[in-house]
């Protein structure tokens, strides 16, 4: 059998490719999950990231990464529909930016911000096989998420969607 050549991710900085290479080389869903909060925050200069998986109308909160050790309340859990431009995000399978530093924030993610002490946001869809997986939330102090954040976060959020697809299924699931 032919050896599968990797997949050539055009127009990517040395970063992305080595966080696309990173979540490539998980093999199971809780270091896929690890590895993206990591990786999501090292492509943007971010502070922190979580991971929340869609559960019905619930996002629970699966995986987090903070630079300064901090956390963001593993396995809390929000209603979606308490979060419009969040339940948005996830339909429409587009990235939405909110920062405490604009004039008219969001007012229920603006709340959450101000709770976690944090400026700004990017929510980054994370899409399996089936549609909306999950929703990577992106966190910095200071500025503003900017469309070259978008960019070099949408390659990792990509590669974590190709890489949910490809994960060996549980031996519970066999």
């Amino acid at each position: 059998m032919a050896a599968v050549p990797a997949v050539i991710i055009p127009a990517v900085d040395e970063r992305q490719q080595l966080a696309v290479e990173a979540l490539r080389n998980e093999t199971t869903l809780p270091g896929l999950l690890h590895a993206a909060t990591r990786e999501l925050v090292e492509v943007v200069d971010g502070l922190a990231c979580t991971i929340s998986r869609v559960v019905g109308d619930v996002l629970i909160q699966v995986a987090e990464h903070a630079r300064d050790g901090r956390t963001l309340v593993l396995g809390h859990g929000y209603l979606i529909s308490d979060f419009p431009l969040t339940g948005t995000a996830l339909q429409q399978a587009q990235p939405k930016l909110v920062s405490l530093l604009d004039p008219n924030p969001d007012p229920r993610e603006a709340v959450l911000l101000a709770e976690l002490k944090l400026d700004s946001l990017l929510m980054l869809p994370l899409l399996g096989p089936a549609g909306p997986w999950g929703l990577a939330e992106i966190y910095v102090n200071g500025r503003r998420f900017d469309e070259k954040d978008l960019a070099r976060a949408g390659v990792v959020a990509a590669a974590f969607g190709e890489r949910l697809a490809n994960l060996p299924a549980p031996a519970s699931a066999r």
